[in-house]
C-alpha cells in the first residue's frame, strides 16, 4: 500500500473524528430560560474545545512524521490502525466529560477515563514512531541521526507525561482537562520540525 493511500484514509478518520465532536455538546434541557441554559453548558463548551484542538494537532502531526517517512510497510500500516481507533473514541470520553461536569457529578470518574483514552493514544503515537524510526527502518535518508534519538525520547518522555493527568484527574476534573489542554498548546510547536530547524543551523 502506497504511503499517500495510508496518509488519506488517516485524514479522513481524523476529520470524522474531529466533526463528531460537536455532538458532545448536550442539548438544552429546558426552554423557558435558554439563554441560562446554554451558559450552564459550558464544560460541554470546554472539553469540545480542548479535544477539537487535541485532534487538530495531532491531524498536523501526523502530516509531519509521514513526511519523514521513506515508504510504509504492513506493521507500520496496522500501528497506524491502532493510533486512528484511539481517535476516532475520543468523542466518546469527551462527552462523558463535558456531561459529568454539567451536571457536577461523577467528573472525577470522567476525567479518569478521559485521561486514560489520552494515554492510550499517546503510547500508540510512541508505538508508531519507534517502529518507523527503530534502525531507520522507514525513515527518509535525509533524517538526521541525532535528531532520531531526539524525537524517539520526545515520545518515550511525552507517553509518560500523559500518565501524570490520571493522577489529576483524581484530584479535580477541571485541573485535568487544563492539562490536556497545556499538553496540546505544547505539541502545536511541534517539537520535530523545530529540532531539525535547530540541527540545520
Amino acid at each position: 500500500m502506497s504511503k499517500g493511500r495510508v496518509e488519506a484514509f488517516s485524514d479522513g478518520v481524523f476529520a470524522i473524528a474531529i466533526t463528531l465532536l460537536v455532538l458532545t455538546i448536550g442539548q438544552p434541557q429546558r426552554f423557558d430560560d435558554l439563554a441560562a441554559e446554554l451558559v450552564r453548558q459550558w464544560p460541554g463548551y470546554a472539553a469540545y474545545m480542548v479535544t477539537f484542538a487535541v485532534i487538530g494537532i495531532m491531524w498536523f502531526n501526523h502530516h509531519v512524521i509521514f513526511g519523514h517517512l521513506a515508504r510504509v510497510d504492513a506493521p507500520f500500516l496496522y500501528l497506524n490502525l491502532l493510533l486512528l481507533m484511539t481517535v476516532a473514541f475520543l468523542p466518546y470520553p469527551t462527552g462523558i466529560l463535558g456531561e459529568a461536569l454539567r451536571h457536577g457529578e461523577g467528573a472525577r470518574v470522567a476525567a479518569v477515563a478521559y485521561s486514560i483514552v489520552m494515554t492510550l493514544n499517546a503510547f500508540a503515537w510512541a508505538a508508531l514512531w519507534l517502529y518507523a524510526s527503530g534502525r531507520r527502518r522507514l525513515l527518509h535518508d535525509s533524517f538526521p541521526e541525532e535528531q532520531r534519538g531526539i524525537t524517539t525520547v520526545l515520545f518515550v518522555v511525552g507517553s509518560m507525561v500523559y500518565i501524570v493527568g490520571i493522577g489529576i484527574a483524581l484530584i479535580n476534573a477541571y485541573a485535568c482537562l487544563a492539562f490536556h489542554g497545556a499538553l496540546a498548546a505544547y505539541y502545536a510547536v511541534d517539537p520535530i520540525s523545530r529540532g531539525l530547524r535547530r540541527e540545520r543551523r
